[in-house]
């Protein structure tokens, strides 16, 4: 039976190092994706993932489970983000790379098309990481990390409604940016 996070972190407060190196092992690669995310830098985002699972190994001491663990976790990537940005005057958070954006379907393998496509991916990426950082961070968590609206709202220190509306403020602002592609992308 594979042991829950809760029950690794029951396990690392009595000293288990093989717990930790299994919850790291389970965990560190969500964590990077999300700090690189909201850093859009490799270096700073494993020095959040390093300095996160610290955090986490010296919590174990004390740890309670209130929410679920990811929930916790994730909250310790974004307070961690935040005091990188805060400490870096102008800082771009959460640049989306190409990766996260699907490809945009089409019927023909015509190069003209698929340059269209890869300036329409241009043009998404750099819609996504011009919203506001409230609404950028509610909709990579929930649509490029897979979380819930309580999940965000957990993680943010908001209600479910605050979530759904910063989510429903991103699609009107992306909808506005990018309102000329709609007969593109079909």
């Amino acid at each position: 039976m594979e042991d829950t996070d809760i029950a690794l972190m029951s396990r690392i407060k009595k000293g288990d190092t093989k717990a930790f190196e299994m919850l790291l092992f389970r965990h560190q690669r969500s964590v990077y994706n999300l700090a690189f995310r909201f850093l859009n830098d490799e270096g700073e985002a494993e020095d959040i993932t390093q300095e996160v699972f610290i955090r986490v190994y010296r919590a174990a001491k004390t740890y309670t489970p209130q929410a679920k663990f990811t929930t916790w976790l994730y909250t310790i990537v974004k307070n961690l983000c935040f005091n990188a940005i805060r400490n870096k005057k102008s800082a771009e958070i959460v640049p989306i790379d190409d990766e996260a954006i699907p490809e945009i379907a089409s019927k023909g393998d015509d190069p003209s098309e698929i340059l269209s496509k890869g300036q329409i991916k241009e043009r998404v990426i750099k819609a996504v990481n011009a919203l506001p950082e409230n609404l950028r961070i509610a909709v990579i968590l929930m649509k490029f990390q897979g979380l819930s609206c309580e999940e965000v709202g957990n993680i943010l220190g908001c209600s479910v409604n605050a979530v759904k509306l910063r989510v429903h403020r991103a699609k009107e602002y992306l909808s506005r940016e990018l309102g000329d592609l709609k007969g593109e992308t079909k």
